[in-house]
């Protein structure tokens, strides 16, 4: 029986056989495991059946997205009588004593909602690509100030987001901001929720004395063709991420002028009769449109506080 018996790790797999193990051995004696696996069609459940009999495992049978199947395991932790609930990407591997550290920062800090540890690569050697945005200079000034100039290395560093591949969230944040919005499937919803949790007056902090390892390198970000399916894609979940942001102002104005934007994209692609680009522009303008209808139902019910689309 793990030590932590209050905090609850949930892992969402995907056909995460080439990491799950590794993952699960660094994580099953820190605390409890719930995974959510998400239709995978390799051979991670029955691993996880086979290797792991500890875990709680609940079987999907579709793919939920990370938002929503996360969702689903911080459901349960709280029925569960969870303090603390400890995303871990199925991807990453975590320190010893990584879940001790993290809780007991988090007992003596109650304005933090999300604290989160160093994120480095897979293999340790490098900070993890897209973590080492996330702690720059516009983020946190001192963070990287500390580590080059020898300067003391400091218990936090505060940012304003950090993605969710380690995310140890207190049960005061769940019971005040809820769970990941359902407009994301997939990407977006974790920047979406550090808004949230921002604006709720809680904070996000970086852990340094503790670390995760990510396996981020083999990611491909191909070039997006205009118009393509992935292109619009990407502006979903940009543009939910953006305009859901409850922390923006002038929301209806800058809707407004986006919309004015497409429409001259559209206007232009008519004149040049241009086929591609005047059908390419008049669904990216639907689009966003629909869009902005479900931005504005999220912002309406994330500003007020409570657990919202978690089963509690």
């Amino acid at each position: 029986m793990p030590n932590n018996t209050n905090v609850f790790s949930v892992i969402v797999t995907y056909n995460g056989i080439r990491w799950i193990k590794k993952c699960l051995e660094s994580i099953i004696d820190q605390c409890q495991v719930i995974v959510i696996d998400n239709n995978s069609q390799d051979d991670t459940v029955e691993l996880i059946k086979n290797e792991f009999p500890e875990v709680q495992l609940l079987e999907q049978s579709k793919n939920l997205g990370f938002g929503k199947a996360n969702n689903l395991g911080i459901s349960i932790a709280m029925q569960k009588g969870a303090d603390y609930v400890f995303l871990l990407n199925q991807d990453a591997y975590v320190d010893a004593a990584a879940i001790e550290k993290l809780s007991h920062f988090a007992n003596s800090n109650k304005d933090y909602g999300i604290i989160c540890p160093i994120h480095c690569n897979w293999e340790a050697t490098h900070l993890e690509r897209s973590f080492s945005e996330y702690i720059n200079y516009a983020n946190n000034k001192d963070f990287y100030s500390d580590y080059v100039l020898q300067k003391p290395i400091k218990t936090v560093y505060d940012v304003p987001f950090v993605a969710a591949a380690a995310w140890l969230i207190t049960k005061e944040c769940i019971n005040r901001i809820g769970g990941f919005d359902p407009i994301f499937f997939h990407l977006g919803e974790d920047a979406n929720y550090c808004q949230r949790v921002l604006y709720h007056g809680l904070k996000i902090g970086v852990l340094p004395e503790v670390r995760i390892y990510h396996d981020t390198m083999n990611r491909i970000y191909p070039h997006l063709e205009k118009y393509s399916e992935q292109y619009f894609f990407k502006k979903s979940y940009h543009n939910k991420a953006k305009y859901a942001d409850i922390n923006l102002k002038q929301i209806e104005k800058k809707i407004h002028y986006q919309k004015k934007q497409l429409l001259k994209s559209i206007v232009l692609a008519a004149v040049k009769l241009n086929k591609f680009n005047f059908l390419g522009a008049l669904k990216e303008y639907r689009q966003f449109s629909q869009q902005m209808r479900e931005s504005l139902i999220s912002r309406e019910k994330n500003v007020i506080t409570g657990k919202h689309y978690l089963d509690l």
